[in-house]
């Protein structure tokens, strides 16, 4: 009866990879497929292949959380640019409507001087 050594228990990793980790793994599967196109031994080379679908999957898996993260920011980002924009559109025509009373207050001024300098003459 042979005696498995015991499999130490997970290990919580950030997510995303950190840098570190992720070259770490990178360099793993790149060493792991030239050993694979190096080997003709059918048991090992089944190992190295399950090795290297594993931490194929990993890096796979931690680009796409990292395009679904960037996904989530630029989709808030695009509803703050919305949000805004709508923010900019009213403030724009509360500008319009202000400034059209301000030309309205310009004439009613100069129509104000005019009389009074006629008035007073």
């Amino acid at each position: 009866m042979t005696i498995q050594p015991p499999i130490p228990p997970a290990q919580t990793v950030a997510i995303p990879l950190t840098p570190e980790v992720r070259a770490a793994y990178q360099a793993l599967y790149d060493a792991n497929e030239a050993l694979i196109e190096n080997t003709t031994d059918p048991g090992f080379l089944a190992a190295l292949n399950d090795v290297s679908t594993n931490v194929g999957n990993i890096l796979t898996k931690d680009n796409l959380y990292r395009i679904e993260a960037n996904n989530a920011l630029f989709q808030a980002l695009q509803q703050q640019i919305n949000s805004t924009n709508a923010s900019l559109l009213a403030l724009k025509k509360q500008i319009q409507a202000v400034a059209s009373h301000v030309s309205e207050a310009g004439t009613v001024l100069s129509a104000i001087d005019k009389v009074v300098s006629l008035a007073t003459g």
